[in-house]
């Protein structure tokens, strides 16, 4: 039994208490100092000094172990220029001493924010870094992927190799790989790169764990387990779980992108929410389009920069319908990535004749929902389908969405304020490693509806802002909700789970842009300290 005292510790909106207890792994009394003292009973006190207490945040879609692996590669994120990419290549493989039997493979490159060409690396580009040591370099959003000659040679890439499932290897006027591969088109490349090993796998996720709970992350749902290897991922999280290693409860998203490896899956021993508290079965999760950045969001009409393209649907109308019914007939919960209004509507689309009229209790979702559109969001509160935000994204999208999609589409973007007021219900999550997992640059993205580092930029529809009660509640009772865990935790009530964080700054006084600033001081999950500041600072 442990009592922690003289707090500003969030219940919910508007109401905080002083002190509480946990016992085990359960809240068992919330209160002022004086309540909780009298009933008090063991001898652990921590003096909380007035710091904020939060519940233990919930990012509610993410892909853990493809950020544990990020994390080793090669950092390109930062790059301003395709010179600058160019060069980091080249002088990665000097370095290392990479040869015509190595790969070199990372991801983050984001032309929109070149300085020099603001356009996709191609062969030509990546062959001037290498013409002898396959490159492989992936765009920020994982959508995109661009190749040296080298690499469209090693993973046997021609004008004759066609894309499966939704997705195009672009061409030059001959007929020949351009070096650019999209959506789907990427898994002719990510099926056969090197595996890491089991061991090197668990490794990487202890790891990244430990940087999650650093920032205040107490649950996720991750989206790793996919197609072919499905298995071998849930038994990575199951082995964890076993020895007793986990610090991060896990709510697993199932990927199909190859709907051959679905009907396997539906009828095989997995069913939804089998598990424990720390790793569960959680929905299936489909893809429709692709992204604002690429040009690959799903669009009911031509992007204004290129009016050539709608975008594409990685599958059929009748496809996803198909697919979606299946899963629901299954008892499973779906969520299903959609950034274009076309994307989304298709989805709706899908999830209203699977419900077939009745109520949405399996809390079909749509990941992203950004280009909407009022008609769209009024169908989605009227049905109560679940949407899955990033605020964050603004970080990047505030320079290109005029250019992208017109005012009049921008001006029916990311209306997070709107869909509130709707009813709809939000969760926060990061999509990482597309971007970071820290909880409190989508936080502040959230309320300020600025950029992270330009905050004396013009405001993107700053009446779409979120107060920050609305934003914390985002990335922990709506977490919880999204996965029906909402009267077990998300909450700091008696009789819940003893996840949560103390602060270093009261995230609800202090200054918006001072918010990505936030310190986690101490992450405690299922009762027990995982992270201190202190224990960090003597490592």
């Amino acid at each position: 039994m442990k009592l922690f005292k003289n707090g500003k510790i969030y219940i919910e909106r508007e109401s905080f208490a002083e002190a509480m207890i946990i016992e085990d792994n359960r809240i068992i009394k919330v209160g002022t100092s004086n309540e909780c003292f009298n009933v008090f009973k063991g001898e652990s006190v921590v003096d909380l000094k007035g710091q904020t207490v939060l519940p233990g945040l919930i990012d509610s879609h993410l892909h853990f172990l493809m950020t544990a692996e990020y994390l080793s590669l090669l950092p390109i994120t930062d790059v301003s220029s395709m010179k600058e990419l160019i060069e980091r290549c080249q002088t990665h493989i000097e370095e290392n001493e990479l040869t015509k039997d190595s790969v070199l493979y990372t991801e983050g490159w984001n032309h929109t924010a070149f300085t020099d060409e603001k356009r996709m690396p191609n062969r030509f580009d990546l062959d001037q870094a290498s013409a002898e040591v396959p490159i492989v370099l992936v765009r920020v959003d994982r959508h995109v992927m661009s190749l040296n000659t080298a690499a469209l040679n090693y993973f046997d890439i021609t004008g004759k190799t066609t894309v499966a499932n939704g997705g195009e290897i672009i061409k030059d006027e001959s007929g020949e790989p351009t070096g650019i591969l999209t959506e789907n088109a990427v898994d002719l490349v990510k099926a056969k790169l090197p595996r890491k090993t089991k061991a090197e796998k668990k490794a990487l996720l202890i790891d990244t764990m430990k940087l999650a709970n650093q920032v205040g992350l107490t649950s996720v749902h991750t989206n790793d387990a996919k197609d072919e290897t499905i298995e071998d991922t849930l038994k990575l999280y199951e082995e964890l779980e076993n020895e007793q290693l986990l610090t991060i409860r896990f709510y697993q998203q199932i990927w199909f992108n190859d709907g051959k490896y679905l009907s396997d899956f539906l009828n095989s021993s997995h069913a939804f929410h089998q598990g424990s508290r720390w790793n569960k079965v959680g929905p299936i999760k489909f893809f429709i389009d692709g992204t604002l950045g690429s040009r690959t969001a799903a669009l009911r009409a031509p992007y204004s920069d290129d009016p050539t393209t709608r975008g594409m649907l990685t599958k059929s109308q009748e496809t996803l319908t198909k697919e979606v019914k299946s899963a629901v007939d299954h008892g499973f919960q779906v969520i299903v990535h959609g950034i274009g209004d076309r994307g989304i509507e298709t989805i709706l689309n899908a999830y209203d004749a699977a419900l077939k009229g009745l109520p949405n209790t399996l809390r079909l979702g749509i990941n992203h929902m950004q280009i909407t559109g009022h008609d769209l969001i009024e169908r989605v509160a009227d049905k109560g389908y679940l949407t899955y935000v990033q605020p964050v994204f603004l970080d990047d999208d505030m320079p290109i969405i005029h250019d992208r999609i017109g005012e009049e589409r921008a001006n029916t973007s990311y209306l997070f304020q709107t869909m509130a007021k709707k009813g709809i219900r939000q969760s926060f999550s990061s999509d990482a490693p597309i971007v970071s997992f820290n909880p409190f640059h989508n936080i502040q993205c959230a309320v300020t509806r600025n950029r992270l580092e330009f905050t004396e930029a013009e405001p993107y529809l700053p009446s779409e802002a979120v107060d920050i009660y609305s934003a914390v509640d985002a990335y922990t009772y709506e977490g919880a909700y999204a996965s029906f865990e909402e009267s077990d935790k998300g909450r700091l009530k008696e009789g819940y789970l003893a996840d949560f964080i103390i602060l270093d700054k009261d995230i609800f006084t202090c200054e918006a842009r001072q918010i990505k600033t936030i310190k986690v001081t101490e992450t405690y999950v299922d009762g027990d300290s995982v992270y201190s500041v202190g224990e960090a600072d003597e490592k």
